[in-house]
């Protein structure tokens, strides 16, 4: 691997929560800074980063993902894709092959009446008033939201299940039964929503990357930092690091699977046959989600939800055996990306 790639991989992972964090990875990558920010817009500009900026845990602020699939005719999905696309809410948006072939990820708030009314106020204007079926599912856990691709990789390696298979992904977990929120995450103030509003986008690529934000908070960089790292600690803040285009760098066969395991009397069930699916290396989203509305006519009986990542079919499709090895699923659909319509972060 090159310089520049290990660097890709390094700003995938986030930086580190210092005044010179630029300066810290080049002391890892064994260069110097300057060539860390040279490298970085190089790979901006190259389109190999997406975005670069503060990833923000939504769900851990009483938000849900809703995933929502319609079978839009061919005719009409320039037109629903675009309406879809311009709404805020609206962060993933994919044409999948399936005769259920539009599948978008929406965030909305969840908690008490407002919540309730802000669904039915989305689905009303969105969904329903399409006329086409749809299918919806609300988040009942995350198990997997770490998307990790590489440049150099192993595209077909099964999993070893001896140690805890959820023992590195423990941060990612978040139980939605209740309120949404994780545990020890403070409601934002004005300050943190100031701050992360300013790190969202456009994260800057300079030696003291902090500056600017702490002056137009009228604070220290030390004392930015230290807030930061509060929202870090209630896993508020995910990271702040780069996007990286996966099928510009080769990640050519992408799928969403849902499944239906055999396990699945209780969602407890489902949320250990997830840890066990979120386990696999490829596998870069896991959630069970529960239907909350199908007009689709179609028998849709699946709880567990993943996105899988590989070069080509061929290993795409040894992915999927591995997992059906291991899940034993009463029932798969396999929704392949056909088209990416919207791919962007909700902002504050």
């Amino acid at each position: 691997m090159t310089l520049k790639t290990l660097l890709a991989e390094r700003l995938q992972r986030g930086i580190t929560l210092v005044e010179h964090p630029y300066r810290a990875i080049a002391s890892e990558l064994g260069c110097d800074e300057a060539m860390v920010l040279t490298l970085t817009n190089e790979l901006m500009r190259e389109g190999y980063i997406r975005s670069f900026g503060a990833f923000i845990d939504f769900e851990r602020l009483g938000y849900d993902s809703i995933l929502c699939g319609i079978a839009v005719p061919e005719e009409h999905i320039s037109s629903v894709g675009s309406a879809l696309n311009e709404r805020r809410e609206v962060t993933h948006n994919y044409l999948r092959g399936h005769s259920i072939n539009m599948w978008f990820t929406a965030l909305l708030p969840k908690a008490g009446d407002s919540g309730a009314n802000e669904r039915d106020r989305f689905f009303g204007e969105t969904l329903r008033t399409c006329e086409f079926p749809f299918i919806a599912a609300a988040t009942v856990a995350r198990l997997k939201l770490r998307p990790n691709f590489r440049f150099s990789r192993d595209e077909y390696s099964e999993p070893s299940f001896e140690e805890n298979p959820a023992a590195s992904l423990e941060d990612d977990i978040l139980d939605c039964r209740s309120d949404g929120r994780g545990p020890g995450a403070e409601p934002l103030n004005a300050e943190s929503l100031t701050a992360l509003t300013l790190l969202q986008r456009n994260f800057p690529v300079v030696p003291e990357p902090f500056e600017l934000a702490a002056r137009k908070l009228e604070r220290s960089v030390p004392q930015l930092l230290k807030r930061l790292r509060v929202l870090e600690e209630a896993r508020i803040l995910r990271r702040i690091g780069a996007s990286l285009h996966h099928r510009r760098m080769g990640y050519n066969a992408n799928a969403l699977v849902a499944w239906t395991v055999n396990n699945d009397n209780t969602l407890d069930d489902v949320i250990d046959a997830g840890k066990r699916a979120a386990f696999f290396p490829w596998v870069s989203h896991c959630y069970v989600r529960r239907t909350i509305e199908n007009t689709a006519r179609h028998t849709w009986t699946h709880t567990l939800y993943t996105m899988l990542h590989a070069s080509n079919e061929s290993s795409l499709s040894e992915q999927i055996r591995a997992m059906r090895d291991v899940l034993v699923p009463r029932d798969v659909t396999i929704l392949p990306t056909l088209q990416e319509l919207k791919k962007t972060r909700y902002f504050l």
